[in-house]
């Protein structure tokens, strides 16, 4: 089978042009997100720890035209860890945005005593990053 005429050869062309823009962008990210795994293996040390505590602490209370108030909350949690050998136990503030005391109260309870991944920079060992699900 064969392109009967003109219009049929511009129309496999323009598709062609679509296909190979397709596999360039994939192909992009795909080498955008190894490279970044690649920096962060050679920059970051991590570890896996577990939740040993939950405490969340008010940073703002937010105030309604109608007149209600909401109070956000902060999260932090004392995780447990092996680094080099050495056994650490560090409060660390979760990187989240602010939420309600519910989900603040949601969140101790599914996060006590559960697995995490803590991440740090090799130049700045005590930001530590906690990768919480």
């Amino acid at each position: 089978m064969r392109p009967a005429g003109r219009s049929d050869w511009r129309q496999i062309r323009v598709v062609s042009g679509y296909v190979a823009v397709i596999a360039v962008v994939v192909a992009v990210g795909f080498f955008v997100k190894h490279r970044h795994h690649q920096e962060i293996q050679q920059h970051w040390k991590c570890a896996t720890a577990i939740v040993e505590e939950v405490h969340s602490e008010e940073i703002r209370t937010v105030s309604y035209a109608k007149g209600g108030r909401t109070a956000l909350y902060q999260v932090s949690i004392l995780a447990k860890y092996v680094s080099d050998g050495v056994e650490h136990e560090r409060w660390i503030t979760v990187e989240q945005p602010p939420v309600s005391l519910a989900e603040a109260q949601l969140q101790t309870f599914r996060w006590k005593g559960q697995h995490c991944v803590v991440r740090w920079k090799a130049a700045a060992p005590e930001d530590l990053i906690a990768e919480v699900e």
